[in-house]
């Protein structure tokens, strides 16, 4: 079957598409990558650029399993303290960039009836801030962020809150990721899901997509040969 018609099949009888922020909507992982680079540096320990990648952004090990893997007398606690403001810093003077096609990705399908929200596991005033720091708050009807939901991905909390909050069952949306944990969310929450490759995330093994494509340049061309405009 070819990438349209499943595309298509995902989408008919839908009635809302849930994005991944991080890495879908916007560039930002490099930056999540300097700002725990910064605080780790400053506890005389480098973060393998790759390996961040693959553990930290798409199996979603975070703080703990960096500490963890390299046996570090560090509390993941105060890591993340020292690492969330400076992240945030990057939010609110709009450094991170969009990624070039995302904003004609949440249009067309607006366009073709579908409501839009977002699901991230970064902190929802961060998530905000760069949609105004980028003027595109008015395309999203809900931000769930990880202080929003009891769990994070790879649980299915912030799907499921993100239908909620849109009066919809979560069998009627689904979700564009880029991460192995966020296809686990979204499934176990009984959604569909696209997975879009990035920079950092090509060739990270990521299974269990409904659809998978190499970026969201081509997501965007499956979009238009679907029959979207």
């Amino acid at each position: 079957m070819s990438s349209s018609e499943t595309l298509r099949r995902i989408v008919e009888g839908a009635a809302a598409v849930i994005f991944d922020f991080d890495n879908v909507i916007v560039d930002s992982e490099p930056f999540h990558y300097r700002a725990y680079s910064e605080v780790f540096a400053g506890k005389d320990h480098t973060i393998d650029r790759e390996e961040y990648w693959v553990e930290w952004t798409s199996k979603g090990g975070g703080a703990e399993g960096e500490i963890r893997r390299y046996g570090l007398d560090l509390d993941p606690a105060d890591i993340r303290a020292e690492k969330d403001p400076v992240y945030s810093s990057f939010c609110v003077n709009g450094e991170i960039p969009l990624f070039p096609e995302a904003v004609r990705i949440v249009e067309l399908f607006r366009s073709s009836g579908l409501r839009t929200a977002i699901a991230s596991g970064s902190y929802s005033h961060d998530v905000k801030a760069l949609l105004d720091a980028h003027h595109i708050a008015h395309l999203f009807e809900t931000v769930v962020g990880k202080d929003d939901s009891g769990k994070i991905k790879p649980f299915p909390e912030p799907y499921l809150l993100a239908a909620e909050r849109l009066g919809l069952e979560p069998d009627m949306c689904f979700a564009i990721e880029d991460a192995e944990k966020g296809v686990l969310s979204a499934h176990e929450a009984g959604m569909k899901v696209i997975v879009v490759e990035t920079e950092v995330t090509a060739g990270v093994p990521i299974a269990g997509a409904d659809l998978h494509l190499p970026g969201l340049g081509a997501l965007l061309e499956t979009m238009l040969e679907s029959g979207m405009s």
